[in-house]
């Protein structure tokens, strides 16, 4: 009787114990049990924290729609790409590079091409893809057939099945952080960029390498990215003449919530994934797009932009005398993002430039030779966030 009673004891004991553990342990959303194993009692909180981070950063992408581009329904992909999976060894990738061209710009996608290849951003841990829409009634220069070959050529382009138009930037804008997120999920960050703008993807590589081994070592790295060139207080322009006119009913404020240059920016995989989902709520659309996803959403998600402004020039006659620098003194370019000024060739220069340059330890340029002394070239058009009206002059550039 007393060994029946002791092992009676026990198994109350037991259940008693079991219970305790049973229920005293958080689980996460797949019932997995967060109980600390030994040594981990010091980083419980930040552990905590970081399983609470990734489901939630789950939970964002759950919650898009990939049929879906904002308020653009019934959306699918003329041309789809699945390269990132059809390709294992890309599926970790630094970062992808999300380039959204015209669709009749294969001259401007050729010359991103021959300035560097993409074996060469595979090296570097970089994967380069080119967002296009479908052709417009008036295009006359480009067919559906010569896109169809060119990606069979060269296999690094999407297309969209809603119309090229300056008002549907916004479509192609979220289709390109989409596809990102939902085939590219092991690129650590997204660089969104215009296919008129010059980069430099050796200086940009290095610098992802650094924030990679920042995010590593924080002890809480699932947070949110937007940083590039941003522009803060900017006026809505209520004049109708004006290109970039938006009535009240399109935006109702007179300040633009912080936004950044749609030229070049980075983010990375919880922003894109929040931002799309953001995107899909009732009666979410604004048609400049950089304004609309990042700042306008981007404040919705309280996300805060990381200035680069050092990074810009908005005149790519600067980067003509970067280039002329680098190859008569070898001196470094003060600037690493630019646009094209309308002429292609630079964007092949320019890093077939810099490519030498970092080959071979180019110098900082001294102090008394900055560009804004020393660049003097014709001036064709000034670029700025409101597209004014072209000048032609000679005249001394200056930052």
């Amino acid at each position: 009787m007393r060994k029946f009673q002791r092992f009676l004891a026990s198994v109350v004991a037991l259940a008693v114990l079991y219970g305790v553990y049973r229920y005293s342990f958080r689980k996460d959303s797949e019932g997995n049990y967060l109980f600390l194993l030994p040594g981990e009692g010091g980083r419980s909180a930040s552990d905590s924290e970081q399983q609470s981070s990734a489901v939630s950063s789950e939970r964002e992408w759950s919650f898009v729609d990939p049929s879906r581009l904002a308020n653009l329904t019934a959306f699918e992909y003329v041309i789809a790409n699945d390269i990132c999976k059809e390709n294992g060894s890309f599926s970790e990738l630094l970062g992808v590079i999300l380039v959204t061209s015209y669709v009749g710009h294969d001259e401007i996608r050729a010359a991103h091409r021959q300035a560097i290849s993409q074996q060469k951003l595979l090296s570097m841990g970089l994967l380069r893809i080119f967002s296009l829409a479908s052709i417009p009634p008036t295009e006359r220069f480009i067919t559906q057939a010569a896109i169809e070959a060119e990606q069979r050529l060269h296999g690094d382009l999407i297309q969209g099945n809603f119309v090229e138009a300056y008002r549907n930037l916004t479509y192609k804008h979220l289709m390109s952080l989409q596809w990102a997120t939902l085939h590219c999920r092991g690129a650590k960050y997204l660089l969104k960029m215009d296919d008129d703008i010059v980069y430099d993807p050796f200086y940009i590589q290095n610098y992802l390498s650094d924030l990679h081994q920042s995010d590593e070592a924080r002890t809480h790295h699932h947070h949110h990215l937007l940083a590039g060139y941003v522009f803060r207080s900017k006026k809505v322009i209520r004049l109708q003449a004006n290109k970039w006119y938006v009535s009240r009913d399109e935006f109702p404020g007179d300040i633009y919530p912080p936004y950044l240059s749609g030229w070049l920016y980075i983010t990375n995989q919880r922003t894109a994934r929040a931002l799309a989902a953001e995107s899909q709520k009732a009666g979410s659309f604004f048609w400049i797009d950089d304004t609309f996803i990042t700042g306008i959403l981007a404040q919705r998600l309280q996300i805060q932009p990381t200035a680069l402004n050092r990074w810009y020039s908005s005149n790519s006659e600067f980067l003509d005398c970067c280039i002329r620098d680098m190859k008569r003194y070898s001196y470094q370019c003060d600037y690493y993002v630019g646009p094209n000024g309308g002429n292609g060739k630079l964007i092949m220069e320019f890093i077939q430039e810099l490519e030498r340059c970092y080959d071979n330890a180019c110098y900082q340029r001294p102090s008394g030779k900055s560009l804004t002394a020393t660049c003097v070239a014709e001036y064709k058009q000034q670029i700025q966030p409101d597209h004014g009206t072209a000048m032609i002059s000679q005249m001394k550039l200056r930052k």
